[in-house]
């Protein structure tokens, strides 16, 4: 129960949510255990004002992530550096013709598809 009145806000509450999404987004990559990533993650929370964005929480965690030496990384997926996914994508919608595109490509795919497929049952 507490003991004083909460002053943030329901939107205050999804950007927080948003940030710690985007957080776990990124380390979900690295090759450690759950455990860690949430303890890396609330840290990092409780760190940073509330209404912080995802992008000074990367910054913030990015000081924080521990050092793994190149053998720790199978061949097939090489450390991840900061190119990688840059802060500015994370959480982010896509807007325009690609976002666009990146939404509803596939119900393009689908129609072609089946145009495809009664041009070919047309044709027999």
């Amino acid at each position: 129960m507490p003991t004083s009145p909460e002053t943030h806000t329901v939107t205050d509450s999804a950007q927080r949510d948003n940030t710690a999404r985007c957080l776990l987004a990124y380390l979900e990559q690295l090759p450690m255990e759950m455990e860690t990533r949430l303890e890396l993650t609330l840290d990092v929370l409780r760190e940073l004002p509330r209404e912080a964005t995802p992008e000074q929480a990367l910054e913030a965690l990015l000081s924080r992530l521990p050092t793994h030496d190149p053998e720790d990384y199978p061949p097939s997926s090489p450390p991840i550096t900061r190119e990688h996914m840059p802060a500015q994508y994370l959480g982010r919608r896509r807007s325009g013709i690609p976002g666009f595109a990146s939404q509803w490509g596939w119900l393009l795919i689908v129609g072609l598809l089946l145009a495809l497929t009664l041009l070919l049952h047309i044709s027999q």
